[in-house]
């Protein structure tokens, strides 16, 4: 195997890094426009490494690593991928990338590290397994036909909004939702909400700042932003991320503040998301979830969605706890 050269990604590669993303797992397409903001943006206090592997004076895949704050993280995790293009696919490369990967983000004081790999990536899963990562969680992914179930979600929609407005509960979009906290509370409800989500990486406290532009990417309008209201109290919301380059329409987020689970207001405002989008023309919605998550693949199941190869988190310990 002739060893790939390996250089640091600049902000102005972030389109590169997209279409190396795109080619690597063509179901989860990156948008250029996207990836830019997100790498202009790095989370307050967050450190990242990002790298562009080439052969031959030709660009062949985008690999990154990414952690917390070790105040807020003492175990000192760390997210990591590669995105190996396609055409160049090789289960020695492959092993080659993660390896060096895992080397860096060590030298960066990361202990445990996190990625991912598709079900259907047999490769990419023995690459992994080659190098020291482990099986640790299983990521369900959905698509959901609009085509088909356009109708009929359309409808739902108007009964649930009916059904949410005479239980004291408004459904509306951010972008008509004219409080002027209102981005104050949304941080508050993500925040409450993203402590329930199983994870073995801990979900650390993300500052009014980073949530502001996180809430403002190009993929997230905000007339396309759904929440439910009880009064002046956000209590629920949902969102869809519309690429506006290139990509599928994926689900955002969606929660219930938990003083109001139950009473089907989560379902409720997903529901005007995805009715919007058939409005739209979208042909296709797709989400994923943990696994582990029952009420969100309930949710799923009951609204259409056709379950599809999944994820497969993977974990690999390096530094102090890998040389135990």
């Amino acid at each position: 195997m002739i060893e790939p050269v390996l250089r640091p990604a600049t902000l102005d590669d972030a389109a590169l890094a997209a279409d190396l993303m795109t080619s690597a797992y063509p179901v989860f397409a990156q948008d250029p426009v996207v990836t830019r903001y997100r790498w202009e943006r790095t989370r307050r206090a967050w450190s990242v490494g990002r790298y562009i592997a080439e052969l031959d004076g030709h660009a062949v895949a985008f690999l990154d690593w990414l952690h917390g704050p070790p105040e807020q993280d003492p175990e000192r995790h760390c997210e990591v991928g590669v995105y190996l293009d396609a055409a160049r696919l090789d289960v020695d490369l492959l092993s080659f990338l993660w390896r060096w990967l895992a080397e860096q983000a060590e030298m960066a004081g990361s202990e445990i590290l996190e990625g991912y790999a598709g079900e259907d990536e047999p490769e990419m899963l023995e690459a992994m397994a080659r190098t020291g990562f482990e099986r640790d969680r299983r990521e369900n992914v959905w698509e959901l036909d609009l085509g088909q179930h356009g109708d009929r979600l359309r409808s739902e929609a108007h009964e649930a909004r009916a059904k949410a407005s005479a239980d004291g509960i408004e459904l509306s979009t951010v972008a008509g939702w004219t409080d002027p906290a209102a981005l104050t509370k949304l941080h508050a409800l993500d925040d409450v909400t993203r402590k329930d989500i199983p994870t073995t990486f801990p979900i650390l406290p993300e500052a009014m700042e980073d949530f502001v532009r996180r809430a403002s990417s190009p993929d997230r309008p905000r007339d396309r932003w759904w929440i439910a209201l009880a009064g002046e109290r956000p209590v629920a919301m949902s969102y869809l991320r519309f690429p506006p380059v290139r990509g599928s329409v994926w689900t955002g987020y969606t929660c219930c503040d938990p003083e109001y689970r139950g009473r089907g207001i989560a379902r409720a405002v997903k529901l005007q998301s995805l009715a919007q989008a058939a409005e739209l023309g979208v042909p296709f919605v797709y989400t994923d979830n943990d696994a582990e998550n029952g009420p969100m693949l309930h949710i799923n199941e009951r609204l259409g969605y056709r379950s599809r190869p999944g994820l497969v988190g993977l974990l690999k310990r390096v530094g102090k706890k890998g040389h135990v």
